[in-house]
């Protein structure tokens, strides 16, 4: 599948995130409809080091009853971590020039939440995107298979899934779930994912420097820019 980059000039956002909208829904333009499963088994690129031990992975509708209250709790945990995000980049973009915020920005040293009794542990959290600035934030096959998947909903002029949740066996290791949010870009993304044109020299150079392949440049506002995930592991069973 050949990946583009989308303009969605409809969409519905339900939070922000780091000035990103965490979309609702979006629309596209197209005329040709590619055929999409509801249900997808595929296997795990066994290649990436954050899935050396993983078997494959599975779309699991969201009011599926093993999945409901994981993706309830994880879209809870992306609303949180979406208004952290927004706090941040109010702040530093008040006090500070953009090319001062570039590399604190992100919540880049947030910590993972405490594991509580009776409720699902998170073991990760990302946000990974086709068109990659950092490549510490790489898709991993589990996460390109979300992405794909609402590329293809984008394609279709369909609106993406609210919420896509994945459910992975591991060899020898608990299952993992995985909650996703699809992102889309707001105003203030665009002072560095925008025009390169229109940045400060400063910011320009700065982003040449520290990721020469940078792809998440040349954003408009409102447009599909990837996805937020929370992987959880479900709470163990009660004792009796």
């Amino acid at each position: 599948m050949v990946l583009m980059r989308m303009n969605t000039p409809k969409f519905t956002p339900v939070a922000c995130i780091l000035g990103v909208a965490l979309v609702g829904g979006l629309a596209l333009a197209e005329d040709k409809k590619q055929e999409r499963p509801d249900t997808i088994t595929y296997i795990v690129n066994v290649a990436d080091s954050s899935a050396s031990k993983a078997e494959a992975g599975t779309f699991v509708k969201v009011d599926d009853p093993e999945a409901a209250e994981l993706a309830k709790f994880g879209s809870r945990l992306i609303e949180r971590i979406g208004g952290l995000l927004v706090a941040e980049v109010n702040r530093e973009l008040t006090n500070k020039e953009v090319v001062d915020s570039i590399d604190v920005m992100h919540l880049k040293q947030l910590d993972l939440p405490k594991p509580l009794p009776g409720q699902p542990k998170v073991t990760a959290i990302k946000r990974t995107s086709s068109m990659l600035r950092d490549p510490a934030n790489t898709p991993d096959a589990a996460d390109q298979a979300a992405l794909d998947r609402i590329h293809l909903q984008l394609m279709n002029n369909e609106a993406p899934d609210k919420l896509i949740v994945q459910k992975i066996e591991h060899k020898d290791q608990p299952t993992e779930w995985r909650v996703y949010r699809p992102i889309a870009t707001t105003q203030s993304c665009l002072a560095c994912h925008g025009d390169p044109e229109k940045f400060t020299p400063a910011v320009r150079e700065l982003l040449n420097r520290r990721y020469p392949g940078d792809k998440a440049i040349d954003y408009s506002r409102q447009e599909y820019r990837g996805v937020l995930r929370v992987s959880l592991q479900a709470p163990e069973p009660a004792k009796k």
